[in-house]
């Protein structure tokens, strides 16, 4: 068993800040920047956080609510730590993953380790460079034998494929402009 969901590393990067109860993560989620990255329901909290209690990556305390029940307190590991951490530095393979995972990494990268946004940032470039290649490696191959509509509905995927690719890196040099815009901004402000 291992992490599959990306609201698992997301509860990772929220435990990371502090200790919390499952409802006020659940809020951090509702009122925050990570509800438009990942949709959680309540139930679904509480199912990862059993998972993650169980690969040993949080664990739980009991805190006394006066005269309501205990409430379970989560923290991160030690192994959840070692886990978190070089997860956010390296990109995502495929570009379809940097919707959501890609995101929540920029979104936590920027709170735990900023100094290595840049880097993550141009990491995910190089491996959307490779993925666009071996796409338009494809495309340059002499077509097969296949004929006909799926002929055509392959090419039309290929295509569309190729297409999400040049605009994700289109977006991510964009991104990368603005990160050093404001880096050196800030080093003004500083008098750097």
């Amino acid at each position: 068993m291992h992490i599959t969901e990306p609201a698992e590393y997301a509860i990772l990067g929220l435990l990371k800040s502090r200790p919390m109860h499952g409802y006020e993560m659940f809020q951090q989620f509702e009122n925050g920047t990570l509800r438009q990255i990942v949709h959680l329901e309540m139930s679904q909290l509480y199912a990862f956080l059993k998972k993650l209690e169980r690969l040993q990556y949080i664990e739980a305390q009991l805190e006394s609510q006066g005269a309501r029940p205990p409430r379970r307190v989560f923290q991160l590991t030690e192994a959840g730590h070692d886990v978190f951490l070089p997860w956010l530095t390296e990109p995502v393979e495929k570009p379809r993953d940097i919707r959501i995972l890609f995101l929540i990494k920029l979104y936590f990268i920027q709170r735990w380790l900023p100094a290595r946004t840049n880097y993550l940032v141009e990491q995910q470039t190089q491996a959307c460079v490779r993925f666009l290649e071996a796409l338009e490696a494809q495309y340059e191959l002499p077509p097969g034998r296949a004929t006909g509509d799926d002929a055509f509905f392959d090419h039309v995927v290929l295509r569309s494929r190729i297409y999400q690719t040049r605009a994700l890196l289109d977006w991510l040099r964009e991104l990368h402009s603005e990160l050093d815009y404001s880096r050196s901004s800030s080093n003004v402000k500083r008098g750097l």
